[in-house]
């Protein structure tokens, strides 16, 4: 109260009536101040006289200064100002380490460093508990929420930083995915200048053979007989030379990187790729057995976690259902929520627990952990094989239209060259006959 007081004497001069209340409903004991807006005096509003002008120079700038000296002269607290939008909880959270705005910052950097697309951004927040609302038509595109972290309404991304906006995401996701890429052109064209001088030295050394010494005539007697040359012990054999898996687009344009990229996503041949040209059912696609399987573990989590929660609640609801009359009465009411949510567990466990009978008998959580463990195992033994399909299917999709129209211009090329014989060879058989 005092040092409430001494705030308007110093802020309001003595010109404005004021009313002072002292509130202690939070954490730290605060006052709330109304004065009246007419000087006593002459007459004039306080906004006339004190609020005009620049924002630096207008009441609530002069209203922190002063507020400021007290706190410093009473050691107490002052909140230094750092930008819009920060409240007084969120600063003394930031100053502890606990905001979950910075905790936001974080976890959104870490996504945008592995997402593969925008798209893929927002699929990874869903996955990792941070809601959003994307709404590019409207001024204010994108908003997040923390779940579980007392956030209570969702906060726009500009008020994170400029790097959170959709475009700015945007833009860092696509340069790193294209340094990702170079990195891997660079890296298998590479190994492939590698491999080939590789393969030039093996050819050289197998074609170089050691002189032979220039025979000195001499005088020999004439043999009618030729004796046997004598089998050479190591002969040179060429290397084998192997088939070229991408020789069918090997004449368009930017193979080479075209070939890398497709290579570094795991489609090794041009025969491969174009089993991405159709939407034809891929052995490598599980989409639908890794929703199956996610189904049935999920609906086995759900139901151990009713049961630990049954068996948490056990003790209550016994000693519920061991009174009676007036006083299992007055122990319900007192334990309404613990008995209902027991209640609620033990039915959705009678009604989902048959289906897991062990040999005829009811399973138990450890049957349950164990199943559901196999079908996770097996989940994630689909998920690599699938996801490395996924990565292969849309780098073919990159470059279907352009090896197809590449493809149907050598066809055209090869026919246009047929008709050519045909006319040629016509007009041969024409001029012979005349």
């Amino acid at each position: 109260m005092q040092i409430g007081e001494e705030l308007c004497d110093r802020y309001l001069k003595g010109d404005y009536q004021y009313v002072i209340a002292v509130h202690n409903d939070k954490d730290h004991l605060h006052c709330h101040i109304i004065f009246n807006n007419t000087n006593l005096y002459n007459g004039l509003s306080f906004t006339t006289e004190h609020n005009q002008g620049r924002k630096d120079e207008r009441a609530w700038a002069e209203l922190r200064q002063v507020s400021d000296e007290l706190c410093k002269e009473y050691g107490l607290s002052v909140i230094d100002p750092k930008g819009k939008g920060v409240s007084h909880y969120e600063d003394e959270m930031q100053k502890a380490g606990t905001s979950w705005k910075d905790k936001l910052r974080r976890m959104l950097r870490e996504i945008i460093s592995y997402s593969k697309s925008f798209e893929d951004f927002l699929k990874n927040c869903t996955d990792s508990g941070i809601e959003y609302v994307y709404t590019p038509q409207n001024k204010v595109k994108l908003k997040f929420k923390l779940s579980g972290e007392g956030q209570q309404r969702f906060t726009r991304a500009d008020t994170l930083g400029e790097e959170f906006e959709p475009e700015s995401i945007k833009a860092t996701i696509d340069t790193a995915q294209k340094k990702a890429a170079a990195e891997q052109v660079e890296k298998f064209l590479a190994a492939r200048r590698a491999r080939r001088q590789a393969e030039l030295a093996l050819l050289n050394q197998s074609s170089a053979k050691p002189a032979e010494p220039t025979p000195t005539p001499t005088a020999q007697p004439k043999q009618t007989i030729a004796e046997p040359t004598a089998p050479k012990s190591s002969e040179s054999i060429a290397p084998e030379k192997k088939e070229d898996a991408w020789a069918s687009i090997r004449g368009m344009r930017d193979c080479d990187k075209i070939i890398a990229d497709l290579e570094a996503s795991g489609v090794m041949s041009f025969s491969e790729l174009t089993g991405f040209f159709f939407n034809a059912h891929h052995p490598d696609d599980h989409k639908d057995e890794l929703a199956e399987l996610k189904k049935k573990f999920t609906a086995i989590d759900t139901l151990i976690a009713k049961m630990k929660k049954r068996g948490k609640l056990a003790s209550i609801y016994k000693e519920y259902r061991g009174k009676s009359g007036w006083s299992q009465s007055r122990f319900k009411k007192k334990n309404a929520d613990t008995i209902e949510e027991y209640e609620q567990a033990d039915k959705y466990i009678k009604e989902h627990i048959k289906k897991y009978a062990v040999d005829g008998k009811p399973p138990t959580i450890l049957d349950l952990m164990v199943k559901s463990n196999d079908l996770k195992a097996e989940w994630n033994r689909l998920n690599v094989e699938h996801t490395a399909y996924i990565t292969k299917r849309d780098t073919a999709a990159r470059y279907t239209r352009q090896v197809r129209q590449y493809l149907n211009e050598l066809v055209m090329k090869r026919e246009r060259e047929k008709s050519r014989q045909r006319v040629q060879a016509k007009n041969r058989n024409k001029n012979t006959l005349e």
